[in-house]
């Protein structure tokens, strides 16, 4: 899957002619809080919501704004975890996608990103999550396939995360077992640092809590 697949093409855009008004009554109307605004497929800004709620004259045309200095974007040749990168630095709620002559595609969620990465790691289906604390000179997916291999364990995913202020890497690691106690005390037997568990659970809505928790963990 590319990224432009992951495009909305029903989310709407702006132009310079519309109000601020309009621009809020469709933020609400979506269910998000940015939108980019367009003129001739130019990408020549994202707006937020905060941005028109601290504007004196909202029903003014956009064009007398002077906040349209904003323009995080995403581009074709990227891969979609880049576009998470953009999302958690700036806070966005959808990331405005751009063609190599930097012409406006269309906008992404933020919820078809992290569709994307449960996708591609598997974090949906049944099974366990082990998060490790190594330093990097110390991390070696090899040994850690290894030690699950010896457990009868398949990895389904791996995400790598560095931890802020530190250098320290999170190890996330999606397994086919719900129970991972044996694969734990072989990890912890080889000196690894358990930072959590998680078990998948049988029912829908306990899976997707336990999703929820670990989203919050990873701070994505």
């Amino acid at each position: 899957m590319g990224i432009r697949d992951l495009v909305l093409y029903e989310l709407p855009s702006l132009s310079l002619k519309d109000s601020g008004t309009k621009a809020l009554a469709l933020m609400r109307d979506f269910h998000i809080y940015h939108l980019p605004i367009i003129e001739r497929d130019d990408y020549l800004a994202l707006i937020s919501e905060e941005d028109i709620l601290d504007w004196d004259t909202p029903e003014e045309p956009l064009s007398k704004a002077e906040f349209l200095k904003f323009r995080p974007a995403a581009f074709d040749s990227m891969h979609p975890f880049e576009a998470i990168k953009l999302v958690k630095q700036f806070h966005l709620s959808i990331i405005p996608l751009l063609d190599e002559e930097k012409k406006f595609v269309g906008s992404i969620t933020v919820e078809n990103l992290f569709n994307f990465i449960t996708n591609t790691n598997s974090f949906e289906q049944e099974g366990g999550i082990v998060i490790l604390r190594v330093s990097p000179i110390e991390y070696s997916l090899a040994e850690i396939a290894r030690l699950a291999e010896s457990d009868n364990i398949l990895l389904q995913g791996v995400l790598v995360r560095q931890i802020e202020d530190s250098n320290m890497l999170n190890i996330t690691i999606k397994t086919n077992k719900t129970d991972l106690r044996s694969f734990v005390a072989t990890l912890e037997r080889y000196e690894y640092e358990i930072e959590a568990t998680y078990n998948a659970l049988l029912n829908e809505e306990n899976l997707k809590e336990n999703y929820d928790a670990l989203m919050r963990y990873l701070d994505l």
